[in-house]
């Protein structure tokens, strides 16, 4: 069973222990190629970048933070939707809610980059702050870039958590009138699809901070 994450603590943790929680999460899911991401993991930004430039968790070591939340709070509206709608049990089971919260926005990482720039301070006098930058220089979409980096680096995905990684973004993100409709289609074959959605906008909304 998944051990309750303390979101409110996660500000407090060091990047090590971050880095050791996740780990121990994605091997718990005993997944083919799960040392492949750990190790991708290690090598890139993932524990140190920020989750948005000037939105939720906009600060270092913002993007672990949020996929933690993003776990935690998935785990719990499983719990409860699981109280009216048992038959999803083997639907949404801890494996499929690790991979789809950690690796939703693995294709944030390398985005940012600190810069400086001339902000006015609370006075109104100029100062030089370093801020992030966004940078993609790889543009092929948001979820869809997170489920090609999962199965780049060896883990094979199932079509259900394919489906929600590309998805999570949900009604939020810029859809034409055929992904509008393969949108609907994809929330119709898995509700893993929206429980990433739910706990994704949650987390982005609700209980992330954003740091002027």
């Amino acid at each position: 069973m998944l051990s309750k994450i303390d979101i409110n603590s996660l500000d407090t943790m060091t990047i090590d222990d971050k880095k050791r929680l996740v780990e121990s999460l994605l091997r718990s899911t005993g997944r083919q190629g799960i040392e492949g991401v750990i190790s991708f993991l290690s090598t890139t930004d993932f524990y140190v970048a920020p989750a948005s430039t000037k939105y939720h968790s906009n600060y270092r070591e913002g993007l672990v933070n949020h996929s933690l939340v993003v776990l935690e709070l998935m785990r719990e509206y499983r719990d409860l939707w699981l109280l009216t709608s048992p038959a999803y049990a083997t639907l949404l089971t801890d494996e499929k809610l690790i991979i789809s919260a950690i690796l939703h926005d693995i294709c944030k990482c390398g985005l940012y980059s600190e810069q400086p720039k001339m902000v006015k301070d609370d006075r109104g006098d100029w100062t030089t702050k370093n801020v992030y930058v966004y940078n993609d220089t790889f543009p092929i979409g948001h979820g869809e870039k997170s489920v090609i980096i999962a199965q780049s680096i060896g883990l094979p995905l199932y079509s259900d958590e394919m489906l929600a990684i590309r998805y999570h973004m949900a009604f939020w993100g810029d859809l034409g009138t055929e992904a509008k409709a393969s949108l609907h289609a994809a929330i119709e074959m898995s509700p893993l699809v929206t429980l990433l959605q739910i706990a994704d906008y949650s987390a982005s909304n609700i209980f992330e901070t954003v740091k002027k």
